[in-house]
């Protein structure tokens, strides 16, 4: 119901946890049933709208499977510390600790049948998304710097070297979004896609950094000042790897 309100109500997904070989397919933080509600016990890592937040759907472990729960920020013991993160600044990501915090048995959403690798490919093809927009962000403006920016009398991208790196990234980006929208859309209509997101996320992982770092390359000196804003881009898409879930909230 919030969210058919006309104010627009922030919420997260908390799916992410800081710990050694964590599994976002296998969480740490544990629920157990209480009476007629639940009990949850566990740390959440690199949380969005940590700050502003009205509840989070929070994974856990409950018996043998993997469940979401609606959490409220203002239950007792909820505790949600600010983590500044390289990039994503607008993300405002965070750490959520969940001390023995009671929900009732409304907050475990879905039924039997809830599937929740399907929550974390949706996630993922997010990423991928954020990955790919990033990436056409910085080869827009690398592409129109190069042209522009002149030495020993000629534009820079007449040397073949910076050519051929700028048509690189043209040629990685749109695999990139290839791959994307095929998840995408398998899963929009309904159709299996966890081989189509697995490759998605694999290539925009690998690429995406490799696209700001050629970005901040190609712009020399100017590319680690922030008069430009290919330096932010690139703190941005190193989020593409290391992230899941986060930008699905």
């Amino acid at each position: 119901p919030p969210f058919n309100a006309d104010t627009f109500t922030p919420a997260a997904l908390a799916l992410m946890e800081n710990a050694v070989m964590a599994n976002p397919a296998l969480p740490l933080t544990r629920a157990r049933k209480k009476g007629s509600g639940y009990v949850l016990k566990g740390q959440k890592d690199s949380v969005p709208l940590i700050s502003t937040a009205r509840f989070f759907l929070v994974s856990a472990k409950l018996d043998d499977t993997v469940r979401l729960f609606r959490v409220d920020r203002s239950a007792d013991g909820v505790t949600c510390e600010a983590a500044p993160s390289m990039g994503l600044r607008a993300a405002d990501l965070g750490t959520l600790s969940l001390h023995e915090v009671s929900v009732e048995g409304s907050a475990l959403l879905g039924n039997d049948s809830y599937d929740h690798a399907r929550v974390l490919d949706l996630g993922r093809i997010a990423l991928c998304a954020l990955g790919v927009g990033q990436a056409q962000a910085v080869f827009d403006y690398v592409k129109e710097y190069v042209n522009d920016r002149e030495a020993f009398g000629e534009p820079i991208s007449h040397r073949q070297s910076v050519a051929f790196m700028v048509a690189d990234m043209a040629i990685e980006i749109e695999s990139m979004r290839l791959l994307t929208w095929r998840a995408a859309s398998r899963a929009a209509a309904g159709l299996d896609f966890a081989e189509q997101t697995y490759l998605a996320k694999l290539l925009c992982s690998e690429k995406a950094m490799k696209v700001g770092t050629d970005g901040v390359q190609l712009l020399g000196g100017h590319g680690y000042i922030k008069d430009h804003p290919v330096e932010r881009w690139y703190r941005h898409l190193r989020a593409v790897a290391v992230l899941e879930g986060a930008l699905s909230a």
